[in-house]
């Protein structure tokens, strides 16, 4: 069994689908958590919930798209806990559906901003205090399938995950001697995530090929997510990093 028992995981996007799953999967594992997201009422409640199971846990307001709210979110983490083991950087959108020669521009850089940006600013000020504290730690992001592979629409989520695949393996490369691991997850299509419950429900003609082409006939779920960030983070994977670990039903076996 996975254990994470005295460890401390800051959970970026923590609130909501894949970021909660993968709290509650670390919080099972014996780790004190922190939820960091904007939205207070959805973190509060994870907290909450948390706490009934008998975790210890911390809710902190967190705009990746801000490195000073990036900053104060470890900062909150190392005071409260008093270190940081694990980080989680699970925020994401996706606001782009449409062919390459219907993406729009500002929709692109929103989405930069917070998938990939946010995600290279929260590994910035984690590994600082991973490496404040001696060294050693992990960092899983929340990559795709399509950073490894594309579809006919959808160009810019596209290019954004294929940019945290690359951050993380820059990362992982970087800090390996310091035992500090960075890795990232990369799942197909996922219920129980805003993001794929709101598209499923509004594009359906464009997921209906993603989930189609999906070898195990279903989208997985968040929470078979969450318990393989939780196996990432812990002594399980200890010579495990700049990996993508592909989470969907045999996909990019084909």
């Amino acid at each position: 069994m996975v254990s994470l028992r005295d460890r401390v995981a800051l959970v970026i996007g923590g609130n909501s689908g894949i970021g909660k799953a993968s709290a509650f999967a670390l919080a099972e594992a014996g780790a004190r958590v922190v939820i960091a997201a904007r939205r207070e009422r959805e973190g509060l409640a994870v907290v909450e919930e948390l706490q009934a199971r008998g975790a210890a846990a911390l809710f902190v307001a967190l705009d990746v798209t801000i490195e000073a709210d990036i900053v104060a979110g470890v900062a909150a983490t190392v005071e409260k806990f008093g270190r940081l083991d694990c980080a989680v950087n699970s925020a994401g959108i996706c606001e782009d559906f449409g062919p390459v020669s219907d993406v729009d521009g500002a929709a692109f850089d929103r989405m930069m901003a917070v998938n990939v940006r946010g995600t290279l600013l929260g590994m910035k000020h984690q590994i600082r205090q991973m490496l404040a504290q001696g060294g050693g730690g992990s960092i899983v992001n929340m990559a795709s399938f399509l950073a490894h592979a594309a579809t006919p629409t959808g160009s810019a989520y596209v290019a954004t995950k294929h940019a945290v695949l690359g951050i993380t393996r820059s990362a992982a490369l970087g800090y390996a001697k310091d035992g500090i691991r960075v890795n990232c997850v990369a799942p197909t299509a996922i219920t129980g995530t805003p993001m794929v419950d709101d598209a499923l429900a509004n594009y359906p003609a464009v997921m209906a090929p993603v989930i189609a082409a999906i070898p195990m006939g279903r989208p997985g779920r968040a929470d078979e997510v969450g318990r393989a960030v939780a196996w990432l983070c812990s002594d399980e994977a200890s010579f495990i990093s700049g990996h993508s670990l592909a989470i969907d039903g045999a996909q990019l076996a084909g």
